[in-house]
């Protein structure tokens, strides 16, 4: 006899004995979910980076084709000056909803939890440093997670109900 193949989409991943293991196509949407939550981390902290040298080497702001990176906001508008402490926090809480995407792409529940909160945590930098595409982003991520999260419950509790259905 042949051993069982099983693939990326095929590992057994779960954090409550007595679940089944997310598989096939209910897997590939929570990693869909996954990847999408992490552009928005992705875009905005890489910038975040050279901002913090920029920031930090007393140059100011960056540009970016025209337009200021974290700066010329409605923070700096109500007083709140674009620093480096202010733009490592941006920087932790893009990190958060990165690490949640990675940890939804790894088939980890937790991420369910942890990509709303970084992007909780960044609602204020979004606003702050007039970031459009973050609210953009928001709204393609939260109803792609809230699709997972759906398929994923529906996956786990009842392994057996999508291939009776489709025999």
């Amino acid at each position: 006899q042949e051993p069982e193949r099983r693939g990326v989409a095929m590992r057994r991943v779960t954090t409550q004995g007595g679940r089944a293991p997310v598989t096939g196509p209910a897997a590939w949407l929570v990693r869909f979910a996954g990847v999408n939550s992490i552009v928005c981390p992705l875009g905005f902290g890489g910038f975040t980076i050279p901002a913090i040298v920029s920031v930090a080497q007393g140059h100011g702001i960056l540009y970016t084709l025209g337009n200021p990176t974290y700066g010329n906001g409605p923070f700096e508008r109500i007083g709140v000056p674009t620093t480096v402490p202010l733009l490592l926090a941006f920087l932790a809480a893009c990190l958060v909803q990165f690490a949640g995407g990675l940890l939804l792409i790894w088939l980890r529940p937790s991420g369910f939890v942890v990509v709303p909160l970084g992007m909780l945590l960044s609602v204020p930098f979004w606003w702050g440093f007039d970031l459009p595409f973050a609210w953009l982003s928001a709204a393609l991520v939260l109803p792609t997670l809230a699709a997972a999260w759906a398929v994923y419950r529906k996956a786990t509790r009842h392994p057996g109900e999508s291939r009776r259905s489709s025999a």
